[in-house]
């Protein structure tokens, strides 16, 4: 596979595992917290867009993780231009990228 190819399948599916990382942060933030304590925290055990805290919880961390993985072959598909960045900077690399 061309490696310009296999670059942007790694950055679409980063992009693609970062919504539902972002989503379910902002859902956590905003969901009840501290569960449901006898009753007297009824709220913690409703569900949210059809998901209950857990399940929301073990989404973010699912994506998270595999957006991670994502990001990390991002980066080593781009170790040459890490590699040459000294050059970049002292001028000296030129422009065959």
């Amino acid at each position: 596979m061309n490696r310009s190819i296999l670059n942007a399948l790694v950055d679409l599916v980063a992009l693609i595992t970062f919504i539902p990382s972002l989503v379910s942060g902002i859902v956590l933030r905003v969901l009840p917290e501290g569960g449901y304590r006898g009753g007297l925290n009824p709220a913690a055990l409703e569900p949210f867009l059809g998901l209950t805290r857990t399940a929301w919880k073990d989404l973010h961390f699912w994506s998270s993780l595999f957006l991670a993985a994502c990001i990390l072959a991002h980066l080593l598909l781009h170790l040459r231009y890490f590699a040459r960045m000294p050059q970049y900077f002292r001028g000296g690399a030129g422009e065959k990228d």
